[in-house]
């Protein structure tokens, strides 16, 4: 019984796709003035030996994950020129994590024991630009790259990083 336990602790308590998605903005810029976005350049960082799958198609999920969120948003795509301009930076890099379990479903003569988790961390980062260079809009996403479909992962990563992005002037609140 204690085994079955320890098991069902280290499989459920370890999230499968658990991402972290930080979204850097000025809140008092006002972005009504934005009308249309460019889709910049894009760089995988993992190294070329630890490379797998199409990397062309890597791009074309992640240009078209930007896009689709950005023409959803209201802005238009152009060639050239843009008001904004989208790049963006993606990679994975292997990670071990180590516990200590204690006590629990152990001999006592045994006290502890160690475990390890070999996994893919995978990250995403978007930047959204103006013509001045200015940043405007940063997603810094990490997460799990082994947990599920790559492209099913990136669109939810650039779904929630353009959640609050919105194109609506600011409303200002009025002094009493």
């Amino acid at each position: 019984m204690r085994s079955f336990l320890l098991i069902a602790c280290l499989v459920f308590g370890t999230p499968l796709a658990a991402q972290d998605i930080n979204v850097e903005y000025d809140k008092n810029r006002d972005l009504s003035k934005y009308k249309t976005f460019t889709l910049g350049s894009g760089e995988i960082i993992t190294p070329r030996d630890r490379r797998t799958g199409n990397e062309a198609k890597l791009h074309e999920w992640i240009r078209s994950s930007i896009a689709k969120e950005l023409k959803a948003k209201g802005l238009e795509q152009v060639d050239s020129a843009g008001d904004l301009l989208a790049t963006y930076v993606v990679g994975t890099q292997q990670r071990t994590d180590y516990s200590q379990l204690g006590p629990l479903g152990v001999s006592p003569d045994n006290s502890s024991q160690t475990w390890s988790r070999d996994y893919q961390l995978g990250s995403l980062i978007i930047d959204l630009n103006d013509r001045s260079h200015n940043l405007i809009w940063r997603i810094n996403a990490t997460t799990n790259a082994a947990a599920m479909d790559i492209n099913v992962l990136i669109e939810q990563v650039v779904s929630a990083g353009f959640k609050k992005f919105s194109l609506k002037p600011k409303k200002v609140k009025k002094k009493k």
